[in-house]
């Protein structure tokens, strides 16, 4: 039989009582240490959401179609009604045809997106 010193013993309990209490630090439904990673660091203040000068900086120029899908173009030119542009989408890496129809209740261009064929 292993004789252990009372101090041996008292190690090993105080390790055991560590882990148990250790194992059960985290609050979540998953149990797992969450963060929220929704906040963005921008001038020396965290912001909720990046403000558009900044999208605009970065992607370029953004568009939004009817359907609630975002585009975003470095290079945007002037799209006259019922025409067509071929544009490189910083948002989606691909090379995508944009056409501008004008909406009169609006008073503003729409925009309809499509995927490029050769891409």
């Amino acid at each position: 039989m292993i004789k252990l010193s009372r101090y041996t013993i008292a190690h090993i309990l105080i390790v055991i009582i560590t882990i148990i209490i250790l194992s059960s630090c985290a609050n979540t439904s998953s149990g797992a240490i969450e963060y929220n990673t929704t906040s963005y660091f921008i001038n020396g203040k965290f912001e909720d959401a990046i403000p558009d000068s900044i999208i605009r900086k970065v992607y370029g120029f953004v568009i939004t179609e009817q359907n609630g899908n975002q585009h975003s173009y470095r290079i945007f030119r002037e799209i006259k009604s019922y025409d067509r542009k071929t544009l490189f989408c910083t948002a989606h890496k691909k090379w995508e045809v944009v056409s501008a129809f004008w909406q009169s209740e609006k008073a503003r261009y729409e925009y309809m997106v499509r995927t490029h064929r050769k891409n």
